[in-house]
């Protein structure tokens, strides 16, 4: 196999422009190495391989790290002193929000997804310490668990203060909720005492009404012994 892999790597002048190709040949396929190279070629990107970056702390500090994790890039500095952008999955999407968070000129490269993932946690470690530099790489592998650990408490202490936040938001609206709660039981105490005053009003209005045919009835009465009596008066007279 090192055989093989030996003369695949002896080329001669015009085949140079093939390098990349054979490499990634020699890459077992499906692993990190390879996909990430076949982004690389597939949108004309660089591949950086293992190189030694380190995270721009200014950059990941104003963009921030969780926008970073969104749109799954990072900024870098390389050894050069040049500041790019690398992803490990280029989609037009994310392409179009490197674009929005950095210069339109800004360089990007693609890197493995575990290495985006170490240097995903080193941008929030440089954001929660205020955009202290941190190294990525073969250097910052050993202390990889003690800061992953450190960004899951940082989110921890983010996602309790929005509970907390959250929590007091549900007993402000609690409030709110018994005071209405109070004020439809007063509107309902209310809306009783009017219907009770006006079954009142109603037994007044009926028992006003009893009386009055009652009056209606003796007047009646009245007229009709007159009438007797004037008819008797009468024939008296005629006598």
């Amino acid at each position: 196999m090192d055989e093989y892999f030996e003369t695949e790597t002896t080329y001669d002048e015009n085949q140079r422009d093939d390098t990349m190709f054979h490499e990634e040949q020699r890459v077992e396929p499906g692993d990190e190495r390879s996909a990430a190279m076949a982004t690389a070629r597939s949108w004309e990107l660089p591949y950086l391989g293992d190189d030694t970056v380190v995270i721009d702390s200014e950059s990941a500090t104003r963009v921030g790290g969780e926008e970073l994790a969104r749109i799954g890039a990072a900024p870098v500095r390389c050894e050069d002193g040049s500041v790019r952008v690398v992803l490990a999955d280029a989609t037009p999407d994310r392409i179009a929000g490197i674009r929005e968070h950095f210069s339109g000129a800004v360089t990007i490269g693609v890197v493995k997804a575990s290495t985006l993932a170490s240097l995903l946690d080193d941008a929030s470690m440089a954001v929660a310490k205020g955009g202290e530099t941190v190294a990525s790489g073969a250097a910052a592998a050993a202390p990889l668990w003690g800061r992953t650990l450190e960004r899951v408490l940082g989110l921890f202490y983010s996602e309790a203060t929005r509970l907390q936040e959250l929590r007091g938001k549900l007993q402000e609206l609690g409030g709110e909720m018994a005071a209405r709660e109070q004020r439809v039981q007063e509107l309902e105490t209310e809306l009783q005492r009017m219907r009770v005053e006006r079954l009142r009003d109603r037994e007044m209005v009926d028992r006003l009404r009893h009386e009055l045919g009652d009056r209606d009835n003796r007047l009646e009465r009245a007229m009709v012994k007159m009438q007797e009596l004037a008819a008797i008066i009468s024939g008296g007279h005629l006598r």
